[in-house]
């Protein structure tokens, strides 16, 4: 539950759209540190990570790594510790390969799934039972990963809102986001930020399941950092507090790339 609401920061995705040159608010090496609260109890701790490049399908392609585990008395209530991740094509900006590994109370969910856009399908895994379904592709798709880090890429502003396409499981979803409030707020690492808030509408995955909204604070600077997430919904509050980034920002760090096709 944690690790979807973590990615799903900003749940949205979009086309395949080439990157027109500019630079990137992310890089390789960046990782985001959140603390997470369940109402006014700390619920445990997820990251965001840009961890390399990799080659899929012969497209170098950002490897993206959302994790998240819970702590103390939550844990004791609902063991969580989950891994997803997300290969996002450096030149299309659309993902290539989405891969979940997560366990949250008694369920565990192993599955990969691999968006071929030469034959309009994708092909999602299940590596527990090693059932495989493969559907039509109409559209290069976002995965919720993914998404996250193809928003930091494109304008946000209250003038233009956007409306963009996110694959979950064996549904794709049209996302609309705009900005709704501007103004300063505190992080641990940063201290006051200028930032702007968004709503994402609909909302997809848990936030959805138990009819809850979400906002989130993105810093208004050319980072666009996710700074804080709060979630009410029918099983409480959640709320994602960044406690840390790594590296400092200064120049991209350089990429590496490996093959793991």
């Amino acid at each position: 539950m944690f690790v979807l609401l973590i990615a799903g920061l900003l749940s949205a995705a979009a086309a395949c759209r080439a990157d027109d040159g500019g630079t990137f608010p992310f890089h390789v090496g960046e990782k985001l540190t959140y603390q997470i609260y369940w109402g006014p109890f700390i619920a445990g701790d997820a990251t965001l990570e840009v961890r390399e490049i990799e080659v899929v399908d012969g497209h170098d392609c950002y490897h993206l790594v959302a994790r998240a585990q819970t702590s103390g008395f939550v844990d004791w209530m609902f063991h969580v510790n989950s891994t997803t991740e997300s290969w996002l094509d450096v030149k299309e900006l659309c993902t290539r390969r989405y891969r979940q590994n997560r366990t949250e109370g008694k369920h565990t969910r192993r599955s990969e799934t691999r968006y071929d856009y030469v034959h309009n399908q994708f092909t999602i895994t299940n590596h527990i039972t090693g059932a495989r379904q493969i559907l039509p592709l109409h559209h290069p798709v976002q995965d919720i990963v993914s998404a996250l880090y193809y928003s930091r890429s494109q304008p946000l502003s209250h003038e233009k809102p956007q409306n963009f396409l996110v694959n979950a499981g064996d549904t794709n979803h049209v996302v609309h986001i705009q900005t709704d409030l501007h103004k300063t707020v505190w992080v641990s690492p940063l201290g006051n930020v200028p930032a702007f808030r968004i709503e994402p509408k609909p909302t997809i995955t848990v936030v959805a399941a138990n009819k809850g909204r979400m906002w989130v604070w993105i810093s208004d600077n050319a980072q666009k950092i996710p700074l804080i997430m709060i979630s009410t919904m029918k099983i409480g509050s959640v709320r994602f507090q960044l406690t840390e980034i790594h590296p400092p920002r200064t120049a991209p760090a350089p990429a590496t790339r490996i093959s793991r096709d």
